[in-house]
């Protein structure tokens, strides 16, 4: 019988180990890389998408801010003719010429409010708010209280929160200590 001999392993020297080992973790750097730039790609597109989204979201704020600024608009060019009617109306009284314009005064009116716009009219007596309202002059005032106000010159308005005229007021101030004339100062004499 014939022996069959048996060729013993081969033993894996350090080299192919660190060879094998090297293949391994190319390979891994290799899958990593491709998905790095699958990543990068998919960032790209949707930058470019987000980008695509405000332009489009932009484009339409704009249009529906020309959309109500047309609508405002519109009414009050209504309003223009109107007075302009009621100006060329030649036969008219002084009475009708007011009441015509009184109409006028309140339809504009009505528009302002119902587009959102506030007057601002503060009460007499009450206080001077610097961050609402315009002191057109200051008035010396033993009756009144310090930094309240006596008069409203002009009211004011505001819309969304935000003023867009100030009231003109007067406000009360103290009054000045005068300097008494004192005679007896003077040297005796002159």
């Amino acid at each position: 019988m014939e022996e069959k001999k048996e060729k013993p392993k081969k033993a894996k020297t350090a080299s192919q180990i660190l060879k094998e080992k090297i293949k391994a973790l190319e390979k891994k750097l290799k899958e990593k890389d491709e998905n790095i730039k699958n990543l990068e790609n998919q960032l790209a597109r949707m930058k470019s998408e987000f980008h695509n989204y405000r332009m489009a979201l932009q484009r339409e704020q704009e249009v529906l801010i020309n959309r109500e600024k047309e609508n405002v608009i519109f009414k009050l060019i209504s309003l223009l003719e109107d007075f302009e009617r009621a100006l060329n109306h030649g036969n008219s009284t002084s009475e009708n010429f007011v009441k015509g314009v009184r109409m006028l005064y309140k339809r504009l009116a009505a528009i302002l409010a119902e587009e959102g716009v506030e007057e601002i009219l503060p009460a007499a007596g009450s206080p001077f708010d610097p961050f609402r309202d315009e002191a057109v002059e200051t008035v010396e005032s033993d009756s009144a209280e310090e930094m309240t106000i006596l008069e409203v010159k002009e009211k004011g308005y505001k819309y969304a929160s935000k003023i867009l005229k100030a009231p003109k007021v007067v406000v009360a101030v103290k009054p000045r200590v005068q300097e008494r004339e004192h005679s007896d100062d003077t040297p005796s004499g002159q």
